[in-house]
């Protein structure tokens, strides 16, 4: 004889348990498996969530540490401000994406380097930041544009040197060789004074294709550049790639059928 009264509440339940158990016949429902499969696979499935999201979460903090000392070095360099918000200077690099280092480039556009020369120099500049292959013949360049090139190599070393400051694993001379390939320089300077093609492929012992696909994607890099420059409300920058653009963006290299970009 059972005197508890939840005892007896609980043997209760149970029965009626039983009852509705007895009532539902689930051995004659002939979508029994399919469902029990269904629910064995969705427990499957949410203990895998549940797992990768653990495992995203270990990554998450492992790399909040760098994330940290990004976010530190675009706030030193003026792209992020105090509360993070993206400044003028972040936005306009956000429009910069055909260079091999939008920092880069982004402080040549603000430290005024390129603004300060001939729409032939700016763009051969600009090269060294969009080509991306390696040469053994060294560019012959005019006065003022051997100085650019030295002042890009300042811009790139400092910025590289915030970087490595800010705690990230950045040697600024190595960063200088794996960004600045300046081995078209004289190419698309003398390409951009109307040097036939012919003479230009003399200059270096690049591959006609490689010049050819480094021009396309130097005309978008400038393309990139006069967005940039709406932002900015720049109307000499954007005058400066614009005659730039024009200045490569002719005969046989921008010919649709000859190479594939």
């Amino acid at each position: 004889k059972i005197s508890d009264v939840g005892a007896v509440q609980l043997l209760m339940a149970r029965g009626a348990l039983l009852g509705r158990r007895a009532a539902l016949r689930p051995h004659r429902d002939p979508g029994l498996v399919e469902a029990f499969q269904l629910v064995r696979t969705q427990r499957r499935l949410a203990r895998r969530i549940a797992q990768l999201r653990h495992q995203l979460s270990d990554a998450s903090l492992q790399q909040l540490p760098e994330f940290e000392q990004r976010v530190g070095v675009l706030q030193q360099l003026g792209y992020l401000g105090a509360d993070r918000g993206v400044t003028l200077k972040g936005r306009v690099c956000c429009e910069i994406q055909s260079t091999q280092d939008e920092l880069v480039a982004s402080e040549a556009v603000f430290s005024g380097l390129l603004g300060q020369l001939a729409p032939e120099e700016a763009v051969a500049l600009l090269s060294a930041l969009v080509f991306q292959e390696k040469s053994d013949v060294e560019p012959r360049l005019p006065p003022a544009l051997a100085a650019a090139r030295q002042q890009l190599y300042d811009l790139t070393a400092a910025t590289a040197a915030v970087q490595r400051a800010a705690g990230l694993d950045v040697e600024p001379e190595q960063h200088c060789a794996e960004v600045l390939h300046c081995g078209l320089m004289e190419v698309v300077y003398e390409w951009a004074r109307g040097t036939p093609f012919s003479a230009i492929t003399q200059l270096t012992d690049v591959m006609e294709g490689s010049i050819v696909r480094a021009m396309v994607r130097l005309d978008g890099a400038c393309r990139e550049l006069q967005d940039a420059a709406r932002v900015m409300g720049n109307t000499a920058l954007f005058q400066l790639m614009q005659a730039a653009s024009a200045a490569i963006k002719r005969d046989v290299i921008f010919a649709a059928s000859l190479y594939v970009a």
